[in-house]
């Protein structure tokens, strides 16, 4: 229980809102008794609007960042303040504005820059300050992003190593939790559809952590000396992806396992009780991990592997069905995948009990540096978003008009705070609708909870250094979940907000009244306007991932057929192509999720994309089955009919990718030579299958493993012929609506 709760409390979201506290509490402890309030207002003001460019990277990359957010933020205010007034005013103010959300093309630093620099706009004009006072403003604001990277080197310093193990740990239970669902699968009356699309959303999550701990652990190895920590955080990071690799490249006909195994349901039971220990002992090696205390293997995978294994001996000795060797090759291939999987989870657990060499990169970090997304920051790239086609740029665009209209509004009626109205929309407003609404709602109920909180703290304590401690408290919270459950953090910020205007001024509840009726504007701009101008529906975005997903995976097809023919070393361009593979799918699942959350009339195709989106997921698991196998296997000789059936698969592919990017254009047709061939080479394969299906195991090892080969090599092959003829026939469909809608439309 102990070591439960210190894993939920020590984390990195705990770590980003201790940063934030102390920075804001520094300048009241050093200033208060000089009785300068105002200038320790500002400088605690600096720290917090410098903090969310703290993003997770190596030293060099968190410094320049910091350091460009520090003296951005002054920069922003000098220049609103010195022209407003002015007829410049608003020619510069929504230059300003545009020219930050656009700088969102270059990536997750230059947008948490960006949300930066339009706090420090919202904030500009809290008090109109002018000469010495206005110099004095920004130099207190850059003393506080200057703070802020001092408090933040502090913490790097005092636990250099917190945040690989931190973000390693948390990537060990997103891999324990997909482990968990694919045991779920082996229940009889599993929801299966269910418990798929579960995985899809976890395997959203294991891209992008995935990518995080790419960058930090590479890029640190070249930065800190080979450090053994940083060695053993690389070892275990990539036994991870390769767990999570071969868990979905790795899918198993439970249905038809249990019609097989319907006398002997034991064997299959004996198994989800393994599959179930992956994943828990994947999780005790997670928490050992981030407590730092040393890891003890509970249970021994191996043993329990082998007590399965002896089960299935006795099965196929005691049955002499005709069905008996199919069960026993599909179970051996179960056998297999178990087997791989016990290797990779010994790996982790010797992360945590053995010292980790430089032998045991053996120069995986080459290649993994070879996996970094680059960030470029070009011209061209913002010139080529300059334009309605992007949805960065209808985007900056939208949050440009609605700030202007949140300014406007608080001037006309002269509201009180009305900079409220801006930190609103900024907050809450997305490029996605359904991600603005969520979070409208989320801030509204938020604050309105929080306020009723703060008025009861103000109403019945009287006590200025218990609400002092309250407003620490508060703003703790408030942080720490701000990033995690929004509702929550909103509501904890408000109440810290509230407590210090409490404890500050009388008027307290009419600063709570005005909150609230400014962020309802607020909401209601960002809300209306991701409806009105030019809104993003993922509809249209969902077509543009589908694309991608299927080209991945066709160019994935494409160099498993490379590397079964040519057999030898994995290649980096195989290595790549899956890499994004498996990247794509998580984009094509987070596009749908998103649209999910939209107007119902804005959910257009749905069914026909979704049943694209699971097919696409299911072909990715089918290929990477064929070539997860044959990496770790010696194969025979590729034959003609597997490349030609490999050949027709793409094709399918291909012609897919045309229907979904233009209905109406003429697309390949198989000639009659062609399609005869397949069909000759389909067939072929199919009989072999059957064939082998209905002779005997021996003890012949030789041809066991020939025909575990066959049998799934083929078997795949098949049914990725399926998916890619299903594919095609759903995009063919989907076209059909939509050109069918086009046609009504212009009658």
């Amino acid at each position: 229980m102990f070591k439960t709760a210190r894993k939920f409390t020590d984390n990195l979201h705990l770590t980003d809102s201790l940063k934030i506290t102390i920075s804001s509490i520094i300048p009241f402890l050093v200033l208060m008794p000089y009785k300068e309030f105002t200038l320790a207002f500002t400088i605690a003001m600096g720290a917090l609007l410098t903090a969310p460019v703290d993003i997770p990277s190596n030293l060099k990359h968190k410094v320049v960042g910091l350091l460009v957010g520090a003296l951005l933020i002054p920069t922003i205010t000098l220049v609103l303040c010195t022209v407003v007034g002015t007829f410049l005013f608003y020619p510069v103010f929504l230059s300003i504005i545009f020219a930050l959300c656009m700088i969102s093309v270059y990536g997750h630093r230059a947008n948490m820059l960006s949300f930066t620099g339009l706090l420090a706009v919202s904030l500009a004009f809290v008090h109109p300050y002018q000469g010495k006072d206005l110099y004095m403003h920004c130099l207190m604001l850059l003393m506080g992003g200057i703070l802020y990277l001092v408090v933040s080197l502090l913490f790097n310093l005092a636990r250099p190593r917190r945040y690989a193990a931190l973000q390693t740990s948390e990537c060990m239970d997103l891999t324990a939790e997909y482990l968990k669902l694919r045991a779920n699968l082996w229940a009889k009356d599993a929801n299966r559809d269910k418990i798929i699309e579960e995985q899809l959303n976890v395997q959203v999550k294991l891209n992008e952590i995935h990518e995080n701990l790419r960058e930090y652990l590479v890029r640190n190895k070249a930065n800190t000396g080979n450090s053994s920590y940083n060695r053993k955080m690389l070892v275990a990071f990539t036994a991870l992806v390769d767990i999570q690799e071969i868990a979905l490249s790795t899918a198993f006909d439970h249905k038809k396992l249990y019609v097989l195994f319907k006398d002997h349901l034991d064997i299959i039971e004996d198994y989800k009780k393994l599959a179930d220990q992956f994943a828990s002992t994947i999780s005790n090696i997670s928490l050992s991990l981030n407590i730092g205390k040393k890891y003890t293997a509970i249970s021994s995978l191996t043993d329990d592997l082998k007590k399965i294994e002896d089960k299935l001996y006795q099965f196929q000795k005691n049955n002499q069905s005709d069905s008996t060797s199919e069960a026993v090759l599909m179970f051996s291939n179960v056998i297999h995948y178990a087997g791989k999987q016990i290797e990779k989870i010994k790996i982790l657990e010797r992360v945590l009990t053995n010292t980790v060499t430089e032998n045991d990169l053996k120069g995986k970090h080459k290649d993994l540096e070879k996996f970094l997304t680059p960030q470029h920051y070009r011209w061209d790239t913002l010139k080529e978003n300059m334009n309605f086609s992007s949805t960065i740029f209808r985007h900056a665009l939208r949050l440009t008009i609605t700030i202007l209209l949140g300014f406007m509004i608080g001037q006309i009626f002269n509201l009180l705070n009305g900079y409220w109205i801006l930190l609103t929309i900024v907050v809450i407003m997305r490029p996605g609708f359904g991600l603005t609404k969520q979070r409208s709602f989320e801030r509204v109920i938020g604050t309105v909870a929080g306020g009723l909180v703060a008025f009861g703290l103000l109403a019945f304590i009287d006590n200025t250094t218990v609400l002092a401690v309250l407003t620490i408290f508060t703003m703790i919270v408030g942080y720490w979940f701000s990033h995690t459950d929004y509702k929550i953090g909103v509501t904890f910020i408000t109440i810290y907000v509230v407590l210090i205007y409490g404890i500050l001024t009388p008027n307290f509840m009419d600063l709570l009244t005005y909150r609230i009726i400014d962020t309802l504007i607020g909401a209601v701009l960002a809300f209306g306007a991701n409806y009105l101008l030019w809104p993003s529906w993922e509809f249209l975005n969902l077509n543009i991932h589908l694309t991608k997903s299927i080209k991945a995976n066709r160019d994935y097809l494409k160099e498993i057929s490379i590397y079964y023919n040519e057999k030898g070393e994995v290649t980096l361009p195989y290595r790549l192509t899956r890499k994004y593979a498996f990247i794509e799918i998580g984009n094509l699942m987070s596009s749908f999720q998103r649209m999910i959350q939209e107007p119902k009339s804005k959910q257009k195709y749905r069914s026909e994309l979704y049943e694209l989106a699971v097919l696409n997921h299911t072909l990715l698991s089918s290929a990477a089955s064929i070539g997860t196998y044959i990496q770790s296997h010696k194969t025979t000789e590729a034959s003609k009919a597997f490349n030609v059936v490999m050949d027709t698969i793409v094709k399918n592919l291909n012609t897919t990718i045309e229907v979904i990017q233009d209905s109406s254009k003429e697309r390949y047709i198989m000639t009659q030579d062609e399609q005869k061939e397949y069909e000759i080479s389909f067939s072929y394969l199919k009989d072999i299958r059957e064939k082998e299906l209905k002779l005997s195991i021996d003890d012949d090892e030789d041809i066991k493993v020939k025909m575990e080969e066959s049998q799934l090599v083929i078997e795949q092959l098949i049914w990725l012929t399926n998916l890619s003829e299903q594919i095609l026939k759903v995009a063919k469909k989907l076209a059909y609506k939509k050109n069918l809608k086009k046609t009504v439309f212009a009658a």
